[in-house]
């Protein structure tokens, strides 16, 4: 899995940056996109993931993006960051790796 940060992190609760490394980290070494959905949901479930980010699937990625401190109900527009799925996906490579 390909992990893309597309804008800065907003560090208004201390709880953040670890709650985005433990993330970041089970996504790079996650092997489908089961297992990394599971990982997101026991966040979910156990922490304080949903209070800070907002958060989504398409087909091939994941999509993050930060709460405002303000109203956590209301996010961010821009995304924090993107998990592109079919990057490391051996069903789309071919023998060198290559995305067919």
């Amino acid at each position: 899995m390909n992990v893309t940060f597309e804008n800065l992190i907003n560090v208004w609760d201390a709880q953040i940056p670890n709650l985005l490394v433990e993330l970041v980290n089970h996504a790079v070494f996650a092997t489908d996109k089961a297992g990394f959905q599971a990982v997101v949901t026991k966040l979910s479930e156990t922490t304080d993931f949903d209070k800070f980010f907002a958060y989504g699937y398409g087909r091939q990625h994941f999509w993050l993006k930060q709460r405002l401190a303000s109203d956590p109900s209301k996010y961010m527009d821009e995304r924090l960051l993107i998990v592109d799925f079919c990057r490391y996906n051996p069903k789309n490579e071919d023998d060198e790796g290559n995305i067919e």
